[in-house]
């Protein structure tokens, strides 16, 4: 059965421009900024196979953990009893150092006990959902320029290097037998990689970064950093998913 994803980017584009509305209306704090994102992932879900999932998200979208006996998720997709996806929804449009660092290890928590509390039988006879991470984050000089990485007694990895190629060269201990400070990648980048490592080591079946446009110039709203971090791979992936849930139901 052939995804249905028909009108996605407008939708995509509808919910960047409310989060800028709303954050500008009602502030950072309101709780609303990503609620037409709400919108976009049920309309991905009811869509795809599962009309009567129900989304639940505010107080009561818990799930059990491994490390805690309860985890919040930002939204949960629920087909009658069954968890079919447990989605984070973020964002950051200021105080980018202090924020990503909070983001990473957000994420790096919700991921590691949700896969912990699958691993360990938690679930009670459910094997997997479906678990989602999407970051936006505003595109400004800020974001897009590249930030200094400051270690003295070890190296960063190359992917967080501006420039690799100089690992071996100018990224070496001094004469005090420290390392000197050396131009990495944008938070953008930074943000793209943290996706991209969530997803290889299973801690999210999908994870999305979007560059979002404050005064998008030339009619541009939002543009993505990587395919495999894309929006467009995000909800492809959670309607994939939704399938998968349908087609099983239909067999039994």
């Amino acid at each position: 059965m052939a995804l249905n994803m028909d009108g996605y980017r407008e939708r995509v584009e509808k919910a960047v421009q409310s989060f800028w509305r709303t954050r500008h209306a009602s502030g950072v704090r309101s709780g609303k900024t990503l609620d037409e994102f709400v919108s976009l992932l049920t309309w991905v879900v009811h869509s795809n196979g599962l009309p009567n999932a129900r989304i639940v998200h505010g107080s009561n979208a818990r799930v059990p953990g491994y490390f805690r006996p309860t985890k919040s998720w930002d939204l949960l997709i629920m087909n009658g009893e069954i968890l079919v996806a447990a989605i984070e929804l973020k964002s950051i449009a200021d105080s980018f150092g202090k924020n990503s660092n909070n983001r990473v290890e957000e994420a790096l928590g919700s991921g590691v006990d949700l896969k912990e509390a699958f691993a360990e039988d938690v679930f009670e006879g459910l094997n997997s959902a479906f678990s989602g991470y999407i970051l936006v984050v505003e595109e400004c000089s800020k974001t897009t320029r590249s930030v200094k990485i400051q270690m003295k007694s070890f190296r960063a990895m190359t992917d967080f290097m501006e420039r690799p190629e100089e690992r071996d060269t100018k990224y070496k201990r001094n004469s005090k037998g420290e390392f000197p400070s050396i131009d990495g990648v944008s938070y953008l980048k930074r943000f793209d990689l943290m996706c991209k490592h969530l997803m290889k080591k299973k801690l999210y079946s999908s994870a999305c970064v979007i560059s979002a446009h404050r005064e998008p110039g030339e009619g541009v709203i939002y543009s993505d950093i990587s395919p495999e971090t894309s929006i467009m791979f995000f909800l492809a992936a959670l309607a994939g998913h939704a399938q998968v849930i349908a087609a099983t139901e239909a067999r039994c």
